[in-house]
């Protein structure tokens, strides 16, 4: 059985759960700016279907970053109230 000493207080596992959503905010950051990049070789166009894909892709990562937003403000709204 887990002593309580052992446990997390509710403001650690806000704070670590904010951390844990900066690196996956960071981590989508990443996949983005990737698809921005120059490739080679130089003036080389993406077919229709890659693309698409990339750009599906941005639209998701934009929409995974305001969902990863709404949700550390929800925990540092709770947070407040510990």
């Amino acid at each position: 059985m887990t002593s309580q000493q052992n446990l997390p207080t509710r403001a650690d596992i806000f704070a670590n759960a904010l951390s844990d959503l900066d690196v996956a905010r960071n981590g989508l950051s990443s996949s983005r700016d990737w698809l921005q990049s120059d490739w080679q070789p130089a003036g080389a166009v993406l077919t229709d279907a890659a693309a698409t894909g990339r750009t599906e892709a941005r639209r998701l990562i934009a929409e995974a970053k305001d969902l990863i937003d709404q949700a550390k403000r929800a925990l540092y709204d709770g947070l407040e109230t510990l």
